[in-house]
């Protein structure tokens, strides 16, 4: 199957992060099915991910993990998901 993240421009996703302060945008760790991919900016928030289902996990210290799972449709479709953290 292959990883979830890919160079190509299969499909692109762009997360948002809220509720934690843009200050903390990069220390939060970014998972996609359950594999770290690494940190967001928040002038770039775009994830480029294989089309299917994907599972995006966010972590923060000092805020419970938040997860959802989204079906990445591929171009020419522009996907958006808020991430939003909540202190436990």
């Amino acid at each position: 199957m292959g990883p979830a993240v890919t160079k190509s421009r299969d499909g692109n996703l762009e997360l948002n992060i809220l509720g934690a302060g843009e200050e903390n945008w990069a220390l939060a760790r970014i998972f996609v099915d359950d594999v770290f991919i690494g940190n967001l900016s928040p002038t770039l928030p775009v994830l480029h991910l294989r089309n299917g289902r994907r599972t995006v996990r966010v972590e923060l210290a000092g805020f419970k993990p938040w997860q959802q799972t989204v079906h990445i449709l591929g171009d020419p479709n522009h996907q958006v998901l808020n991430a939003v953290l909540e202190k436990p």
